[in-house]
């Protein structure tokens, strides 16, 4: 018995330190939870399973930033997809400066895209 109570904590132990108690649903991050006219709507840093389960309506009441990046490149804007977890970097000018539009959420014209696995 104390050998089967001593295996089980090694075991727990093992299991807390190696991570493998994170699930890819508690992982944060950028995700987009919608696409349409050659943009994606990105909300900032919230779990896999929140950019899959709640609608706008409710990120927006929790505050979470959302915003929508223009997508230039077709072919990458129909190879994403809703629930991907993104990186989104600004298309710059020469300054570094980039354009927000006044809009709600506002919009940002993307300059890299890079997509994450969780």
């Amino acid at each position: 018995m104390r050998k089967l109570v001593i295996g089980v904590a090694l075991a727990l132990a093992i299991c807390i330190f190696s991570g493998c108690n994170a699930s890819p649903e508690a992982t944060m991050g950028d995700y987009i939870i919608s696409k349409e006219d050659q943009s994606i709507l990105v909300a900032k840093n919230i779990t896999q399973k929140d950019s899959e389960s709640k609608t706008f309506a409710e990120l927006k009441k929790n505050n979470i930033e959302l915003i929508n990046y223009i997508v230039e490149d077709t072919q990458l804007y129909n190879e994403l997809e809703i629930g991907e977890k993104v990186n989104v970097t600004p298309k710059t000018n020469d300054k570094g400066e980039y354009t927000v539009m006044q809009s709600d959420p506002p919009q940002i014209i993307a300059g890299q895209i890079e997509r994450l696995k969780d």
